[in-house]
């Protein structure tokens, strides 16, 4: 059955669509929202963001005109959305409260995003990500909470990662062996660029120069590729990955055992992995048919000349497509994408030589760029997750490309996504979860 028909059928039987409850309204968010409130059988109840003149905006924009501006008043917002009306709140940590049928995170502050899925599952209510840094440093914890209760923890459907997922799950169960997983990469990474390298592009692209930074920095090709890897439990075969320029028509040449003819060892078997050239915006996976009658076919059907095949998705839609994510909690009551494993880890590197005793920036600022490692190694070096970084103060100095560590730094304990990051690594340390 469809999303559509399936939501439809809901709203015909409750007299009402599914209530959202979105936390964000920035550039992503507004896209977010306009889509959600346009797919039939759902629509968008609640917006916060701190700046509550842009949740008002973005609800604006997606056609809604009944917005009932609760600020925190609470009391005024869950009337609102009891009445059918849209309302838009400061504190995206009260969405919970309200009677949405699920909460859609698009803040893009890891730290923000790991307290609102949180909090949603304190609250058995359904939540789904689109920030994938926050997935990438506390995920395990929090799908293994969400798998064990009444809610549903997502990934949202749009991004790299996901996409890619469902291409590694098509194969699966075709009966093919997926031998590579990942994406394309639009640009090489220039690993010490800063957002002043990048104000010009950010100003015609209309985003943050920050937000380009980890783009251009090469951090977002790692945390995507890092979530891909503790969804699937596929390593990656080098650090940082291989990250090579290898053009479509090449991929299910290249991306196979040396063996064979490609640059893959394939001593840890089927990895992750990232290319740059024009396979982006695309995400791939690369197959292998272990029957000859099933090769021949393939060959017959121009799928390629086997026994290794590319399953290559030219595009992925973001924000457009997002709100599949919420049909499959709703009805299905499940997760499109979640870290299970706990495969990969994303360290912060110096981008420059960095003095002891300051504290250090976000993701895409000056201070480090992401570099992916294997999970037991990054135990064993104390490397420290790259979503704990900011606001934490180094001791020592660093060199530039030196990976920070535990041992370089003062982390303030209190902040909840560290909290959460202490208790999956003591879970995991001990078996219960990641496994």
């Amino acid at each position: 059955m469809s999303y559509t028909k399936g939501l439809l059928e809901r709203e015909a039987k409750l007299g009402r669509p599914v209530y959202v409850g979105v936390v964000g309204a920035g550039q992503m968010g507004t896209g977010l929202i306009s889509s959600i409130q346009n797919a039939p059988g759902m629509c968008v109840a609640a917006v916060a963001d701190i700046f509550i003149e842009k949740a008002e905006s973005a609800v604006r924009a997606a056609g809604r005109d009944d917005i009932v501006v609760a600020e925190d008043d609470i009391d005024a917002a869950i009337n609102a959305v009891e009445a059918g009306q849209a309302t838009v709140i400061r504190d995206g940590l009260k969405m919970p409260e309200l009677p949405v049928d699920i909460v859609v995170e698009v803040s893009g502050v890891p730290e923000i995003a790991a307290q609102i899925a949180y909090t949603c599952i304190a609250h058995s209510k359904d939540v789904a990500l689109m920030t994938v840094e926050a997935d990438i440093t506390v995920g395990v914890l929090l799908s293994s909470m969400a798998n064990a209760g009444n809610s549903v923890y997502t990934v949202m459907r749009g991004d790299e990662p996901v996409e890619c997922l469902k291409l590694v799950e098509y194969a699966e169960d075709l009966g093919l062996t997926v031998v590579c997983a990942g994406k394309g990469k639009n640009n090489v990474n220039i690993i010490h660029s800063v957002p002043e390298d990048n104000v010009a592009e950010a100003e015609r692209k209309k985003m943050s120069p920050r937000m380009l930074t980890e783009f251009t920095d090469g951090t977002k090709t790692q945390l995507e590729m890092t979530a891909l890897s503790n969804a699937t439990n596929l390593p990656i075969e080098v650090d940082g990955m291989h990250g090579q320029q290898i053009p479509l028509a090449q991929l299910a040449e290249k991306l196979i055992p040396q063996q064979d003819g490609g640059i893959l060892s394939f001593e840890k078997g089927a990895v992750v992995e990232y290319v740059t050239g024009d396979v982006a915006p695309g995400i791939f996976a690369i197959v292998k048919s272990e029957s000859e009658v099933v090769t021949a076919e393939l060959d017959y059907l121009r799928l390629g000349k086997g026994p290794y095949y590319l399953f290559y998705r030219p595009w992925h839609i973001a924000s457009i497509e997002a709100h599949l994510s919420i049909g499959e909690a709703i009805l299905n009551r499940r997760a499109d994408f979640q870290s299970r494993y706990v495969c990969t880890e994303v360290v912060g590197r110096a981008k420059f030589d960095l003095e002891a005793g300051i504290t250090l920036e976000g993701m895409g600022e000056h201070h480090f760029y992401g570099w992916a490692i294997p999970a037991e190694k990054a135990r064993e070096i104390k490397g420290v997750p790259i979503g704990l970084l900011q606001h934490s103060k180094l001791k020592v100095a660093k060199k530039q490309d030196e990976i920070i560590t535990y041992d370089d730094l003062e982390i303030d304990e209190t902040r909840p996504i560290v909290a959460m990051r202490r208790l999956q690594d003591a879970m995991v340390a001990r078996g219960v979860i990641g496994g």
